[in-house]
């Protein structure tokens, strides 16, 4: 099997996306910086300057750094020339500002548009998923902030006695009342320059949210209240207000937000900040999806084609795929229709065909989004739920990796080339280690973000694809006798070398590792929905499908014997270029989800997800021309053979 100079190319291929992927997660990181920085001169500016006089020295010139900073940060990144001007000149306007002791509300103004413009860009996640879990909060807050900011947040820690600056008291009025849970979160997550404030790298996403929505409540919790009349409000306003909105409004914010009397404005402000569900809700992203289409809409209306074809991406891949495992469980015609409608919104801001049609599509995408919530309302995840579901999809995703595997170690076997089996096995159970590892590093990879992400799936199928497409016509070519006798004659040997079991262990490894990204992303969904009563279901699931693979695979491998060398070639060959024809859909697919391929719909009958079928003229048509390759090549090698014979 000569795959190992195939293999370099295709990984060539491979890298290059990666690339482009690699910068845009550069680009992120950098935003999620500046978006810190600006937040931290949007929240303290008050303490250095107040009616045009500096107040506090330090302060002011920190003031001035951090807006310089992040004029830097941005100016390095890669993104497109004319957002980046726009945000330059936004930043060098606030530098401007600062210099000229502006007040704090055109401070606070002039940095909130441009985090607002970056965060629309990126798509850096400014609220949890869920909501946090105070008793947790309480724990990490004693663990990591108590010996300076104090017990009760008062910044009177007996580490933090002798720092300077002091530690944040987090009871200050006029401090509590400027910032924002998703301030904090940054502010714990990276530190903060020139304090003893260090950056949290170790907590990961949700412990972040559990500790700043803690920090926030202190001020609160020691105020008179009726926790039970306290819970009554929550409940009341919680699902009117969204937790994104308490997430990232400061205190200042969510009382205009209200727009509630004086007295119950107060009562609601401290419900939301210091109360949660009394049962853990699933986790919905389905407000998500409504709320960038209606950002797209904005968008779209002043002109802002491109932003708000951004937009609507971020609607299907951050709104609707993250739920879609659990509806396709409810209703799997549901989800191919909704899905074609995101695909439709999209159409219609890529051929511009008007703000009065895309209103039209977005009511049908919004109504769409409605009957989900009732659909996702009416069932909720229960123990046996959650072990089907969870089951079905690594059933599902492992026999795909399966069967590809089991017909090269049925080939392998009947070619007596046992020194090969450590290396495809070698490559396999690496990728099972790996995707593993994913799980437990699955914070990480969410943070990618939905695009990165089906970049990355997309990307890794079609290399699977060129794999399979040159293994299913090696296979094809030795299925005569005459070819095989020759290949036992003459490559056993040379397959035996190290650097092509080196290329056998980098595809099975592909092969695995693109089924395992997969996994990883629909158990990471079903475990933010299925709430803490039902996390084992899921390992329970996952277990019930292997010893199911693992079935399969004892009679796939003993009744393999039984077949003809020629026969297993001839068979081989068809299943593993079906299997590339399943995946060159998926892999387009998934390009088309990220925004990377556009997307002209067909009718839904065309729609086989198994086999990778998908009603849009991309997928279809390069599935198309890869079977239309197939037929020229099975001429060719047939008029190949026949000469050989013949000679």
């Amino acid at each position: 099997m000569k795959i190992t100079i195939s293999l370099l190319l295709w990984g060539f291929l491979f890298l290059f996306p990666l690339t482009n992927l690699q910068a845009q997660q550069d680009d992120k990181a950098v935003a999620e910086t500046v978006v810190h920085l600006l937040s931290y001169v949007a929240m303290d500016y008050p303490g250095a300057v107040q009616n045009g006089e500096i107040i506090n020295d330090p302060e002011y010139l920190e003031q001035q750094e951090f807006a310089e900073e992040a004029y830097v940060l941005v100016k390095e990144t890669s993104l497109e020339q004319e957002v980046k001007t726009e945000l330059l000149n936004q930043l060098k306007e606030l530098q401007q500002l600062i210099d000229q002791k502006a007040s704090e509300e055109d401070i606070s103004r002039t940095a909130n548009q441009v985090n607002n413009k970056i965060i629309e860009l990126t798509g850096i996640e400014t609220a949890p998923k869920v909501w946090p879990d105070f008793a947790k909060g309480k724990i990490l807050y004693s663990q990591n902030c108590a010996s300076c900011h104090g017990d009760n947040g008062k910044g009177d820690g007996p580490a933090g006695v002798v720092l300077e600056p002091a530690p944040s008291n987090f009871h200050d009025d006029n401090f509590i009342e400027n910032f924002s849970p998703y301030q904090a979160y940054n502010s714990i997550r990276f530190g903060l320059p020139g304090t003893a404030m260090r950056a949290y790298s170790e907590l990961n996403d949700n412990e972040l949210w559990n500790l700043s929505f803690y920090i926030k409540s202190l001020h609160y919790q020691e105020k008179e209240s009726d926790s039970v009349y306290l819970q009554e409000v929550f409940s009341e306003i919680k699902s009117d207000i969204g937790l994104a909105t308490v997430a990232t409004s400061t205190d200042k914010e969510l009382r205009e937000e209200l727009d509630s009397a004086e007295k119950e404005a107060e009562a609601q402000l401290q419900a939301l900040r210091t109360m949660e569900p009394e049962q853990k809700e699933a986790f919905n992203s389905l407000p998500i999806a409504r709320d960038h289409l209606e950002k797209a809409h904005e968008s779209y209306a002043q002109g802002n084609n491109k932003l708000a074809r951004t937009q609507a991406i971020n609607a299907y891949l951050e709104g609707i795929e993250p739920v879609e495992a659990r509806l396709r469980s409810i209703d799997k015609k549901f989800v191919a229709e909704i899905e074609a409608q995101m695909f439709q919104v999209r159409q219609v801001l890529s051929k511009d065909k008007g703000i009065a049609v895309f209103e039209t599509e977005m009511e049908k995408a919004f109504k769409l989004i409605e009957e989900a919530e009732g659909l996702l309302q009416d069932q909720q995840l229960n123990f046996w739920l959650t072990f089907l579901i969870a089951g079905s999809i690594f059933l599902r995703e492992g026999l795909e990796a399966f069967l590809i595997l089991a017909v090269i170690l049925a080939l392998i076997r009947s070619a007596n080339a046992k020194q090969a089996l450590p290396w495809l096995h070698g490559g396999w159970i690496t990728a099972v280690i790996a995707g593993i590892a994913g799980w437990f590093a699955s914070d990480y990879i969410l943070q990618f973000g939905g695009k990165n992400r089906e970049v990355m799936e997309g990307v890794i199928s079609l290399v699977a694809v060129l794999v399979l497409v040159y293994v299913g016509f090696w296979l094809h070519s030795k299925s005569s006798a005459k070819q095989w006798t020759k290949f036992i004659k003459e490559k056993v040997e040379d397959l035996l070398k190290t650097e092509k079991m080196f290329g056998l262990a980098v595809f099975s490894f592909v092969i695995v590792f693109r089924e395992a990204f997969e996994v990883i992303l629909f158990l990471q969904a079903i475990k933010l929905e299925a709430g803490p009563e039902n996390q084992t279901a899921i390992g329970f699931g996952v277990i019930a499908a292997v010893v199911v693979i693992a079935l399969i695979a004892y009679l796939f491998l003993k009744y393999s014997k039984m077949i003809s060398v020629r026969k297993l070639f001839r068979y081989s060959s068809w299943i593993i270029l079906l299997l590339a024809i399943i995946l060159t859909g998926k892999g387009i697919h998934s390009l088309q989800e990220s925004g990377w391929i556009d997307v002209t719909g067909l009718p839904d009958i065309f729609r086989v997800d198994w086999l990778g079928i998908y009603p849009t003229l991309q997928t279809i048509a390069a599935q198309l021309i890869l079977i239309g390759l197939f037929v020229v090549i099975y001429f060719v090698n047939k008029k190949n053979q026949k000469e050989v014979e013949v000679a």
